[in-house]
């Protein structure tokens, strides 16, 4: 009966995956009818419809998984391998497969370009209206199987890596007994305490409490007391409660961090236009982690406002998720040209900086020039990648310094660096951040735009940001 009433969810979802997929083929081979030949126009439908399809699949499998476990006779003789890692690595293998069956699809047919026209001497083809645009179809038909499968090969990789942080959960019942014990003389019930240790050996402890006799008690207070139970420096995390009450919630506890920012932003708008083309975002990415992105859209204005602004939206959401910053970049490249007929180019300029540690890390994709103010000097990290959206294949600038306490980060996009004459302008901004001897971001950050005005005049030809960041020690 069991096995009966799973062959029948099963056929139940390979109906909808179909159906789903029918529905998107048909829109796009409307959609393409329209625009083009309707060869390439029911070849793109159905790549769209086969993909629509095997992932209605593949996460129908996974949410079923998720919501009902089963456990594997066959695990139990091989050994103490858990029923859920195997499953999620063969679904990281099917995503794999997918993905190369994406890439490996010719629009020939046989993995080679096939295009009509009258050939000359030199070898060159002189094609007609119709053929030109077959070939102008058949690239963007292969520039999306290509996206395609980039983002799945990345589903695979973001699959294995939640699983595997997921395997590094521990319960510590030495650490409950000893918190039930201290907290109930605070006045608490603790029904939960969860540790997870992170490869750098820092410890990440979840507390599922109320109070007694509808009192309330500071976080700060279970964090002081967490703190000489667990011989480290404690504080609660982000966004927590400030205190607990009746009500059964759970509050992260993290280890302390040994640096915070301060930042300052000065934009500038260019000429005429009534909102700058520029996006940024400052925000705690995780636990330790603080992230400043820039993102300058193509030419200016409202629309390019629209592009950057895209940028950083997808930025923050994927960086919220979990996702690593060139995983994050690569999907929004791939949403970039796989989104929009039209050629659409943003710079991303990402900064992550570690808490715990003062390490910086810089990833740049076709960014400007980011400058380090150390103690009396200045290092510079430029970058020689095209923007998001050019190419479906992304390869972005990495790389990673030290900081120390003081320490001044300085973002700017392409409107402030071509405002200083071209010959000198990496010299020429080294001097101006050094010239304004001051630990505040914000008052740099406005000497900046101020300094670089002098050398273009008061209407900038671009529009121009300066985000600064500084790095304090406890």
């Amino acid at each position: 009966m069991k096995q009966e009433e799973e062959r029948k969810r099963g056929h139940w979802g390979w109906l909808y995956a179909g159906v789903a997929g029918m529905c998107v083929a048909a829109m796009q081979i409307g959609v393409g009818l329209l625009q083009t030949d309707a060869e390439y126009a029911i070849a793109l439908g159905a790549a769209q419809g086969l993909l629509v399809c095997s992932l209605t699949v593949i996460c129908s499998s996974l949410m079923e998984w998720l919501l009902t476990p089963v456990y594997r006779e066959e695990d139990e003789d091989e050994g103490p391998v858990h029923p859920a890692r195997s499953r999620v690595q063969e679904y990281e293998a099917a995503f794999k497969n997918l993905a190369q069956s994406f890439s490996g699809l010719s629009p020939a047919g046989d993995g080679r370009e096939s295009f009509g026209g009258e050939v000359l001497e030199g070898g060159e083809a002189v094609l007609d209206m119709p053929e030109r645009m077959n070939r102008i179809w058949n690239t963007r038909l292969m520039e999306n199987r290509a996206a395609v499968a980039v983002q799945l090969n990345e589903m695979a990789q973001i699959m294995t890596d939640t699983v595997e942080h997921a395997w590094d959960m521990r319960t510590d019942e030495a650490l409950e007994e000893h918190l039930k014990k201290k907290l109930r003389s605070m006045g608490l019930t603790v029904h939960a305490v969860l540790v997870y240790q992170q490869e750098t050996k820092r410890q990440e402890v979840y507390l599922t409490m109320n109070t007694r006799r509808r009192r309330c008690v500071a976080v700060k207070e279970i964090a002081a007391a967490l703190s000489k139970l667990m011989k480290k420096s404690m504080m609660p995390g982000k966004d927590s409660r400030a205190f607990v009450g009746s009500e059964r919630i759970t509050v992260l506890f993290v280890e302390r961090t040994n640096f915070e920012v301060l930042y300052g932003i000065e934009k500038a708008v260019k000429g005429e236009e009534q909102i700058s083309g520029d996006n940024f975002s400052l925000y705690h990415c995780r636990e330790g982690q603080f992230v400043a992105a820039l993102s300058d859209g193509m030419g200016s204005g409202i629309e390019a406002y629209k592009e950057s602004e895209r940028v950083i939206d997808l930025l923050e959401q994927f960086l919220e998720a979990g996702f690593s910053k060139e995983t994050a970049a690569r999907m929004i490249n791939s949403a970039l040209v796989v989104g929009s007929d039209a050629q659409v180019f943003s710079t991303i300029d990402i900064t992550s900086l570690d808490l715990y540690t003062g390490v910086c890390e810089f990833l740049k994709v076709g960014a400007s020039t980011t400058f380090i103010r150390r103690e009396n000097w200045v290092e510079q990290i430029s970058s020689t990648s095209l923007p998001a959206g050019v190419f479906h294949k992304l390869d972005p600038d990495c790389t990673s310094k030290k900081l120390y306490d003081g320490d001044m980060v300085i973002m700017v996009t392409d409107g402030v660096m071509d405002a200083l004459p071209a010959a000198h302008q990496d010299s020429l901004m080294k001097d101006i951040i050094l010239e304004h001897d001051t630990g505040n971001p914000g008052e740099l950050a406005s000497y900046i735009i101020n300094r670089v005005k002098q050398y273009h005049g008061p209407s900038p030809a671009d529009d121009m940001t300066v985000l600064v960041m500084g790095i304090v020690k406890y």
